[in-house]
């Protein structure tokens, strides 16, 4: 719902006689025939139109319907809505909407901030570990501790595996598998990285195998599921960097 909101935008509900109406304000408040604060429109047994005007072009068809249309999506705030006439001022959104042409706004983005509704974004064996736990219900913070405690298993699991750790020290295990890889004194990746590249990975791993590896591994925690489920994503986004590293040269540890 909160991205919802956040991507909304510009309405996009106005049908093109309501946006042409709004163009044309925009467009002679602009020229100085309207006045910003001022849009006034009156009618009469006999005649209806904008009180001080003083362009000369014809305007588009006006109901006090659509007036109240653009004040529902904050383009004109009226100050007086009586049954012959309307007068209001101007906001800066219809600014905004008319200068966009009222195009959508590109929402692309939020399958990547949300990836969990296209599992197909997650690390393949990161998913077969916590698919059948999240099946027991989204809703279900053990359900999210169970996923939780397999993800940092796979982590684990997963730099034991690039890192060629078993050949160094079988034991090794959690923060002691982040040294071997990341440590600053021949480790793994010491002559793959810079220093402070290096130091940076050593922190974040062994931050995450202190903070989530060692805490759901001997208690239960039961997190609320949109913290889960950012946690999973967090480690799915830890596999993938380590991924990426350089893993094609002779362990120096051997």
């Amino acid at each position: 719902m909160v991205l919802l909101i956040i991507f909304r935008g510009v309405n996009m509900t106005l049908t093109e006689k309501q946006k042409n109406l709004l163009r044309w304000i925009v467009k002679e408040v602009r020229a100085g025939n309207l006045k910003e604060d001022s849009i006034w429109y009156i009618t009469t047994l006999t005649d209806c139109g904008w009180v001080d005007y003083k362009g000369s072009d014809s305007w588009p068809p006006v109901t006090f319907a659509t007036f109240d249309i653009l004040e529902e999506y904050g383009y004109i705030k009226w100050q007086k809505k009586d049954s012959d006439q309307y007068k209001g001022a101007l906001t800066g959104k219809a600014y905004e909407a008319v200068d966009s042409n009222f195009a959508e706004p590109n929402r692309s983005a939020i399958p990547h901030l949300i990836p969990l509704t296209e599992v197909e974004h997650l690390d393949s064996e990161l998913w077969e570990r916590v698919r059948f736990s999240v099946s027991a219900g989204g809703d279900n913070p053990k359900a999210w501790d169970t996923a939780i405690r397999n993800a940092t298993v796979v982590l684990e699991n997963r730099m034991r595996k690039l890192g060629n750790i078993d050949n160094i020290n079988q034991k090794a295990t959690g923060n002691g598998i982040v040294n071997l890889i990341f440590g600053s004194n021949k480790s793994v990746q010491k002559d793959q990285l810079p220093s402070e590249e290096l130091e940076a990975y050593r922190d974040l791993y062994s931050g995450t195998m202190k903070r989530f590896r060692n805490r759901y591994a001997h208690r239960f925690i039961d997190p609320k599921p949109e913290e889960g489920g950012a946690i999973i994503l967090f480690i799915d986004l830890l596999l993938k960097m380590l991924d990426d590293l350089n893993w094609e040269t002779e362990n120096e540890n051997t």
